[in-house]
């Protein structure tokens, strides 16, 4: 068949194209952001009907696999899951293509408890509604090693312990090879045409057990968090860009997510379901522990010079800081503004390591280090001997740098 797919460079949608092509079957990529050869462009926030139509043509099949997990300033549940569908369904039907294959979200429902399924449940009605003969695949937890949610809970279970909400919830969780696979034998199943399938892995597992499965050897140590700690937590981590950990999703981790039947899709795949425990290879654990080490280092950074730049301006007295500047051969006059100078260039290497990190900031902070010791060993030689160790464990954060150097470098 010829195949319609949008949202074909998504996670999903790259696994759903390599599997279609696998079976045989010739792909149209729809996308977001043309960056190839023979993709199609559609973004939902401004279709072009007609030239979806000219690129439908001779399409037997549309799926429509694109998704938007958590809202931004320009893309909104809205826009990406009932109104650009609704054009793009409808550029289907005036194609002549003639059925249509929607990836949606087990725990879509008009009434659940976040926006995300009841926005994804409104999706559905609008593919109903448009006289496209309709299959609506509802998968559960889905891994995949190239998956952003994947990547985060694999570190998080790499880690020596693991922070999760004291309710535990139950999840199915599916790989993203049975999910495509199952996909691409629909197709070819007529009784699934009119059908809403349930896509879920063969284990019902808490995030406990699921996170222990991903973790492979040693015991995977969680430690319950309440749910006012939980809730500050989310509300706070949803302003970072790409946070997976914001209030909805949160409310999605505590409702659970498990299929009231996921055979007649798992019979689809034609073989065994694989089980969470196959998931993850040892390279990918190696590299999760990687990732681990590497946001470990860069928030154990960030913390040393946002606190520098804190104590230094306001909790360490004005009169000490001019007695080290004087010390080091500053003139009076400079005092203030060496104090307030320096305290911003650490808050502001605080937060690039954050947000910026790169190796040409690394190798900028171990240059002003660098500078720093050698200035503090010159003019204040009693730092080198004093218990707390000032001076020397400078040594620390420039080991520390040089590992993120070789990480970046790899």
């Amino acid at each position: 068949m010829k195949v319609f797919l949008v949202g074909a460079d998504g996670f999903l949608g790259r696994h759903i194209a390599r599997a279609l092509l696998a079976a045989g079957h010739a792909i149209v990529p729809a996308v977001r952001q043309v960056r190839q050869p023979g993709e199609v462009e559609a973004d939902f926030t401004r279709l072009q009907q007609a030239e979806l139509i000219n690129a439908m043509r001779g399409c037997e099949v549309l799926i429509n696999c694109a998704g938007l997990f958590r809202e931004t300033a320009s893309a909104r549940f809205d826009a990406v899951h009932i109104d650009g569908p609704r054009a793009l369904y409808q550029a289907a039907v005036a194609a002549g293509v003639r059925r249509g294959v929607l990836i949606s979200a087990l725990g879509a429902a008009p009434h659940a408890v976040t926006a995300y399924w009841r926005s994804k449940a409104a999706g559905e009605a609008v593919l109903h509604e448009s006289g496209l003969p309709a299959t609506v695949i509802r998968p559960s937890l889905v891994y995949g090693e190239d998956g952003a949610s994947t990547r985060w809970f694999v570190r998080l279970a790499q880690g020596p312990l693991a922070l999760l909400p004291a309710r535990r919830s139950r999840v199915q969780p599916m790989h993203v090879d049975d999910l495509a696979q199952g996909v691409v034998a629909a197709l070819s199943d007529a009784s699934t045409q009119g059908q809403t399938l349930a896509a879920a892995g063969p284990q019902t597992l808490d995030m406990a057990q699921y996170l222990q499965q991903l973790r492979g050897r040693g015991r995977c140590r969680v430690v319950s968090v309440g749910p006012a700690l939980c809730n500050v937590a989310a509300r706070v981590a949803q302003h970072w860009p790409g946070s997976l950990l914001t209030p909805e999703s949160l409310a999605m981790l505590a409702e659970g997510n498990v299929a009231a039947d996921a055979e007649p899709f798992a019979r689809l795949v034609g073989r065994p379901l694989r089980q969470a425990a196959d998931f993850v290879s040892a390279a990918a654990r190696w590299q999760a522990r990687i990732g681990l080490a590497r946001c470990s280092l860069q928030a154990g950074l960030a913390l040393v010079w946002l606190g520098t730049a804190v104590v230094s301006l306001w909790l360490f007295p004005v009169a000490g800081s001019n007695q080290l500047l004087a010390a080091c051969h500053v003139p009076p006059p400079w005092f203030a503004l060496m104090r307030i100078g320096a305290a911003v260039l650490d808050a502001a290497l605080g937060v690039l390591t954050l947000l910026a990190p790169g190796r040409r900031l690394w190798q900028g902070q171990i240059a002003l280090i660098a500078v720093y010791s050698v200035i503090v060993a010159l003019c204040l030689p009693e730092f080198l001997v004093h218990p707390f160790g000032p001076l020397l464990k400078n040594a620390g954060l420039l080991g520390a740098l040089f590992a993120l150097l070789i990480l970046e470098e790899n």
